[in-house]
């Protein structure tokens, strides 16, 4: 009925159009997750954390983020009617 009897626009696009899609997504994640390491490297080291310890969590949090991201992506929004 209406709207809600349409198709999923992305479904119809062509397999190269959609792979696309699925690369550009994991590459703004991973760009995210490695922003956000970064920043928390940063932000340890100007807190006078070692070396080690800074770059160990920078780099847990440049993976758990992408992670996270993936995992939030699974979870049905709002307008989602299952």
């Amino acid at each position: 009925m209406g709207r809600h009897n349409t198709p999923d626009p992305t479904a119809k696009a062509p397999l190269r159009a959609r792979v696309a899609r699925h690369v550009v997504v994991w590459l703004e994640r991973i760009g995210f997750g490695v922003v956000a390491g970064a920043g928390t490297l940063g932000v340890l080291r100007w807190a006078s954390t070692s070396w080690t310890a800074s770059l160990w969590i920078a780099g847990a949090v440049a993976v758990l983020v992408p992670l996270a991201a993936w995992l939030a992506s699974t979870v049905p929004g709002p307008d989602d009617r299952r």
